[in-house]
């Protein structure tokens, strides 16, 4: 047998995951007992008398109960009222609830995750409400220190840290899954596509047969509250709903509900599109051509138009996430070689 090395560092809140060539599996507990997932799917409860040597070990087999997706509307865009005379087939592409969109084996993790988001807001409402009152009834300024003194706990201890242990023959895969993510972070812009609409008369649309509505992404590497990663992941934020790329499962996070797919349960796409810019011209994108704000059918000006300037047509990559529990997301970013 030869030897075998594995890098594991516990960073607290007692959640591990072990990628392997077998599966996946998961571990979470406090000191003295402990719940492991398998690979396997089998459900392993350990518990111990610290210092002592003793433990019990039960291990149940796994639930092989399928799955129901009853009730749950598919990853279909929704369709909107036309939202002008020139627009129709106009489409919302959002997510489904973030808590409908859960992939089995990590209930309880997510069911942690939200009483922490619940406890904070909480603590937040709470500081908030007490302190602003509290310049006519200065006693409310007690509670109003309580709640901060809660909102700093919760930060601190409710932070649920995600511990990756990643087997040597696993590592490429991972590597080849959120490499490109990560590049994605790093693109000077990165947006959520929220609408699309189909258009009647070109020319009213600098020549573009569709149009879309977009909303700015802030993109970052570090997992956001309650989690914490012991490597690099890649976090996308568009108002208050984020998607966490993690090497096992992407999770989406709407407020205090959190859901978490398998990648194996979401359909994964990537492409670039020519895109007509009417704002700044990122660095890091390719121009391939020009149009103008108001086109004719020559691909010249409209010369009846007083502002109408030229604008460019910018290359951009795009990522498509949808599964059949709900997932609908559109990531565009800057950079066409990621």
């Amino acid at each position: 047998m030869g030897f075998r090395y594995r890098k594991s560092i516990n960073l607290g809140g007692g959640f591990r995951i072990n990628l392997s060539k077998s599966g996946i599996g998961y571990s979470w507990g406090v000191k003295g007992y402990r719940i492991t997932k398998t690979a396997k799917g089998n459900t392993r409860r350990t518990a111990s008398i610290p210092g002592t040597g003793i433990s019990y070990v039960q291990e149940s087999g796994k639930n092989n109960g399928a799955r129901s997706n009853r009730g749950v509307n598919p990853a279909s865009p929704r369709q909107m009222p036309a939202i002008d005379n020139n627009h129709y087939d106009t489409q919302n592409i959002v997510n489904n609830t973030a808590n409908v969109m859960v992939s089995a084996g990590l209930e309880d993790m997510l069911a942690r995750a939200s009483r922490t988001l619940k406890l904070n807001k909480f603590a937040n409402i709470g500081f908030w409400v007490t302190f602003i009152l509290g310049f006519g009834f200065q006693v409310l300024l007690l509670f109003a220190a309580a709640f901060l003194i809660l909102k700093i706990f919760v930060r601190t201890k409710g932070t649920i840290a995600l511990d990756y242990s990643i087997d040597p023959d696993q590592q490429s895969i991972v590597d080849d899954r959120m490499n490109p993510v990560i590049k994605i972070t790093e693109c000077e812009k990165v947006w959520r596509i929220m609408q699309t609409s189909r258009v009647i008369d070109k020319k009213y649309a600098s020549g573009a047969s569709n149009t879309i509505k977009r909303t700015a992404c802030k993109a970052s590497t570090k997992a956001p509250f309650p989690f914490k990663a012991n490597l690099r992941v890649a976090s996308f934020k568009t108002g208050k709903e984020t998607l966490l790329f993690l090497p096992d499962k992407l999770i989406i996070m709407q407020g205090s509900k959190i859901g978490a797919l398998n990648y194996n349960d979401i359909i994964i796409s990537k492409h670039t599109t020519r895109f007509i810019e009417s704002e700044g011209v990122p660095k890091d994108t390719q121009i391939v051509g020009q149009t103008w704000k108001y086109v004719n059918k020559s691909g010249g000006p409209d010369k009846r138009f007083k502002d109408n300037r030229q604008l460019p047509i910018c290359l951009y990559g795009e990522l498509e996430l949808t599964s059949l529990l709900g997932l609908n997301t559109v990531i565009m970013y800057s950079n066409p070689q990621v």
